[in-house]
């Protein structure tokens, strides 16, 4: 009994994780969706958004093996690798989507000679 109740708090913790995981990602793509506005320039803000969905594929795995649902163990073993490639997939597209981003705010706070190191584009953004 012991042993189950453990299984299934480490399956709610993790869920629970992968979630504020992916939301945390998704404010991270509003965010860099803004400095498209402001700048003018392209920041990869749907590829952060949409990058960790593997995490919600990973989560639904987890949900699934704590119910009757993947009681075969063929079934089960397909599923897992299904959501541990998309979990992989999903980290990869993460870590492109930040590095890019992070190109773009070098380009962005590394001024050139006599510019200023936030020069918004004309019209963009808030005075």
């Amino acid at each position: 009994m012991e042993g189950s109740v453990w299984e299934a708090s480490s399956y709610l913790v993790a869920v629970f994780g992968s979630i504020v995981l992916w939301i945390s990602y998704a404010l991270f793509g509003l965010i860099t969706r803004r400095y498209k506005q402001v700048f003018g320039r392209a920041t990869y803000s749907t590829l952060i958004i949409a990058a960790p969905s593997g995490l919600l594929v990973y989560t639904l795995f987890l949900i699934l093996k704590a119910t009757p649902v993947l009681d075969n163990h063929d079934i089960a073993n397909g599923a897992q690798w299904i959501a541990y490639l998309a979990l992989m997939a999903s980290g990869l597209f993460c870590l492109v989507g930040v590095a890019k981003f992070a190109g773009v705010l070098r380009q962005v706070t590394r001024p050139s000679a006599g510019q200023s190191v936030f020069s918004p584009v004309p019209g963009k953004g808030k005075p």
